[in-house]
């Protein structure tokens, strides 16, 4: 008796053990960008006096980030000590961010865009941190 218990045992156990299976799945690789913006880098349009841009170049951000994948911007303006998640406002400016393949365009413009009220150009350097992660886009 105790034999044919043992043998049912057995067999349950190796029954259970072939059975599981793991799976490994790796998390999307997620590409960070770090760019500097100084005082000098950010421009106007002409006639616009509520709003400055920066464009930064990067042609890592390819038409499949702009279609599915995520793209997120935030900057520092207290030399990475913090961050600020795209869109934020910052000691009374309003930022804001614009994308399109190849290109990344950071917004500084009056919170309540007011035509007449200069936007100053920030006093200090800003740091981008720029992330492109890639995800599975499921329409």
């Amino acid at each position: 008796m105790k034999t044919y218990l043992t043998i049912a045992v057995g067999l349950v156990g190796i029954a259970g053990l072939t059975s599981c299976t793991k799976e490994y799945y790796s998390p999307p690789p997620n590409k960070t960008f770090i760019y500097t913006v100084s005082t000098n880098d950010w421009a106007w349009d002409e006639g616009v006096i509520n709003q400055i841009y920066h464009d930064i170049d990067l042609p890592e951000l390819t038409d499949y980030y702009v279609d599915q994948g995520v793209v997120s911007v935030s900057i520092s303006v207290d030399s990475e000590v913090s961050y600020n998640i795209l869109p934020a406002t910052i000691m009374g400016t309003s930022y804001s961010v614009n994308y399109t393949t190849g290109f990344v365009t950071i917004y500084a413009e009056d919170p309540i865009f007011d035509p007449d009220y200069e936007v100053p150009i920030p006093d200090r350097t800003i740091k981008v941190k720029i992330t492109l992660s890639e995800a599975d886009y499921i329409p």
